[in-house]
């Protein structure tokens, strides 16, 4: 048996001992998570390795290639190399491995961003679930889990070499070619590229391109 015995401003209670403990609020319930698994919720149409045209989206939160059929939504099945057009002028994804920040390989899909004979950059939407958290304390309230959209990570493959991590500053890519460094800070000042722009890599990728 205890004793209950609150304050305004806790909740406390003393046990036949003396003792002080503390009364929390229960767990609430678990609620849906808010935001979007999607960058692009719409479908739209796709060409597939430039042949069939299926009506498609990205689930930037499972990686998936999601196609809608009669009114289903089923799911594209992977294949390394694979590329998915949206019409339109829409992105192009390409299913790749590649190296990330940490030197983890990985496997999935990446939208193009400079697509060219000796030189490709890649751009990595992702979004991750921030779990639901609940009271841990009297004052705490429970939040609900959220669909969180991460900021995109970039990757470059030179000639037939590996896909990898990509730093979009000046550095970055000064680095990934030091023999030509002095042409790239040219070209770059000349036509005021700047890589932490996604606007500017087309065309930086496309003069990186001529110069390998």
């Amino acid at each position: 048996m205890f004793v209950a015995a609150f304050a305004s401003a806790q909740q406390t209670y003393v046990d036949n001992s003396g003792s002080i403990g503390l009364i929390y609020n229960r767990k609430a319930e678990s609620q849906k998570a808010s935001g979007s698994q999607y960058f692009n919720e719409k479908f739209m149409p796709a060409s597939i390795n430039e042949g069939e045209v299926q009506v498609v989206r990205h689930n930037a939160y499972t990686d998936e290639m999601e196609v809608k059929v009669l009114e289903e939504i089923k799911v594209l099945q992977p294949e390394n190399g694979q590329r998915v057009k949206l019409h339109a002028g829409g992105a192009t994804y390409e299913y790749v491995q590649y190296t990330d920040e940490k030197k983890v390989e990985h496997q999935s899909y990446l939208i193009l961003v400079s697509d060219n004979p000796n030189l490709k950059i890649y751009k990595k939407e992702q979004v991750i679930l921030v779990p639901e958290q609940h009271p841990v304390g009297p004052y705490d309230k429970y939040k609900a889990p959220m669909y969180k959209k991460e900021d995109p990570a970039y990757y470059i493959k030179i000639k037939n070499g590996d896909v990898v991590f990509f730093e979009t500053d000046k550095s970055g890519v000064l680095s990934l070619f030091p023999e030509k460094k002095n042409e790239i800070k040219d070209f770059m000042k000349e036509n005021k590229i700047s890589p932490s722009d996604e606007e500017d890599l087309p065309e930086l990728g496309a003069y990186l391109s001529t110069i390998l």
